[in-house]
């Protein structure tokens, strides 16, 4: 059975860049504390396995999203399509919250590898210089968007870095 991932449509594709379409998510959001996401992964996996006040599982799916701020730095899970806010059991962790994210417009740069600093300051910043040339406003902050366990060998997986864009005026 596959992963459910949250649905979008292409408006833009060239070689490894996109602007997707997305629709609504909700989001389980913990704060984090490095790119390994020890913390903020453990705290949002712990949920969806039960760790919440109906004791309730909840379905994995990808992708996992670090968003990297100013401020700080957060792993979220996207919740089943299925689910709406009043569906989710209430955290029980002070450290997690569900976020309804709206229908936005992202830009996308896909690579594969192991996700590091260096590597994903250089993807933003050819995501950024990608989004300037066609026209599009950024906004928000650089999200890591990944899509494979940590098991799974570098050169085979799929990671993403995405920034929310407005379209060109």
């Amino acid at each position: 059975m596959a992963i459910e991932q949250p649905a979008y449509r292409v408006l833009l594709k060239e070689a490894a860049y996109e602007v997707r379409q997305y629709d609504p998510l909700i989001l389980a959001v913990s704060q984090e504390e490095d790119l390994r996401g020890y913390s903020g992964f453990g705290n949002v996996f712990d949920y969806i396995q039960g760790n919440n006040a109906q004791h309730q599982k909840i379905a994995m799916t990808a992708p996992v999203i670090n968003e990297l701020s100013d401020r700080a730095m957060t792993t979220a899970f996207v919740m089943p399509k299925t689910l709406g806010m009043t569906d989710l059991p209430q955290p029980t962790s002070q450290r997690l919250a569900l976020q309804e994210k709206p229908a936005r417009m992202v830009a996308v740069l896909r690579f594969s590898g192991n996700v590091k600093p260096a590597v994903i300051a250089e993807k933003a910043r050819l995501l950024q210089a990608w989004i300037t040339q066609h026209g599009y406003l950024p906004v928000g902050s650089i999200e890591v968007a990944r899509y494979n366990p940590p098991f799974i060998p570098g050169v085979l997986k799929r990671n993403e870095v995405w920034l929310e864009v407005l379209p060109p005026q």
